[in-house]
């Protein structure tokens, strides 16, 4: 499937999750489920879900802002206790603040408006949505539970990380990691979707706005950006624990990458995070841990004596033969 086509699909699916979701939390305000009142209103508390859904139900949030001005909108956002260990340090999982503010950027909100509280721990993640009248006093985070402690005794799963986010990067550093026949298959939908803007289709489309030109990233920003996966804490833990090491599992398709060149470059995030925490990059292995659809690493703490953890890859979908026949019958 081209990028055109990717592209399109993409669209299609986001309007039709957010314009239905909106549109049914439209229809229950105007029923009146939304009275306007004198007390902070919770008007929607979920978990887990996927951003399809957490997009449309804050969507619903802004539509009761949009409706009165003099109301605020309050984002509560509790973190599991069965969250990874990098998370036990920080009241609020990082990936999703930085969702829902995404999300009042790309709905042009007045961001203002909405505050956001971390909650702390619950046993399972959750995010509360609440509406509070002005000179009402905001809800506080409640049924929050203890920090979990870190595990001292036994090999654990720290952090894992996609190593390339497109919700924090910009730019795809694992580029240049890529097999030269799927860079070059890649340069080529490119240059096809590129001829598309380009199109008799597109051309009718003026556009009048004037895009300022984005100030160029310093070469820190640039390599903030590019290892952003490297969890610095991760060699304090080693560090702390004693007679303790750690270990990097990665996984990527090796159909699509170069596996050497790219554990090249997680070695290189092992020296980062070693250097920090001013211990030996001995101290941390790398592994590569077979096949995943995605490029992602484990952070794993072995303690002495420990079980070296086992790699868990995923199985490699079976691609379904093209039928001949029927291709020449069309």
């Amino acid at each position: 499937m081209n990028i055109r086509k990717i592209f399109i699909i993409c669209a299609v699916i986001l309007a039709v999750c957010v314009n239905f979701y909106a549109q049914n939390s439209w229809e229950k305000y105007r029923s009146g489920n939304s009275s306007k009142s004198e007390k902070a209103e919770k008007v929607d508390e979920f978990g887990r879900t996927n951003e399809c859904d957490r997009g449309a139900r804050l969507d619903n949030l802004f539509i009761h802002l949009l409706n009165d001005s003099t109301l605020r909108g309050v984002v509560i956002v509790y973190k599991g206790t069965d969250v990874l260990p990098a998370n036990y340090e920080s009241r609020t999982d990082r990936s999703l603040i930085r969702f829902y503010r995404n999300q009042i950027l790309f709905r042009n909100f007045d961001a203002s408006r909405i505050e956001f509280i971390e909650g702390g721990f619950r046993n399972t993640q959750m995010t509360e949505l609440w509406i509070v009248p002005s000179g009402v006093v905001i809800p506080k985070p409640s049924e929050t539970v203890l920090k979990p402690e870190l595990p001292t005794n036994k090999t654990f799963l720290y952090d894992q990380n996609h190593l390339a986010d497109i919700s924090y990067n910009e730019i795809d550093y694992l580029e240049e990691y890529l097999l030269p026949s799927v860079k070059a298959e890649r340069e080529a939908e490119q240059r096809e979707f590129e001829e598309y803007l380009k199109s008799e289709e597109t051309s009718e489309i003026e556009t009048t706005e004037e895009i300022e030109p984005e100030q160029p990233k310093t070469p820190e920003e640039i390599e903030a950006e590019k290892f952003f996966w490297a969890n610095e804490r991760f060699g304090e833990v080693i560090k702390d624990q004693k007679d303790a090491s750690g270990v990097i599992i990665f996984y990527a398709d090796d159909q699509i990458y170069d596996i050497n060149k790219l554990q090249t470059f997680i070695d290189e995030g092992r020296r980062k995070i070693a250097k920090e925490a001013s211990i030996s990059p001995a101290k941390i292995q790398i592994v590569f841990g077979g096949y995943r659809s995605s490029v992602e690493a484990e952070f794993w703490i072995m303690p002495k004596n420990g079980a070296f953890p086992t790699p868990t890859p995923e199985t490699r979908p079976v691609e379904e033969p093209e039928d001949e026949t029927d291709e020449e019958n069309l």
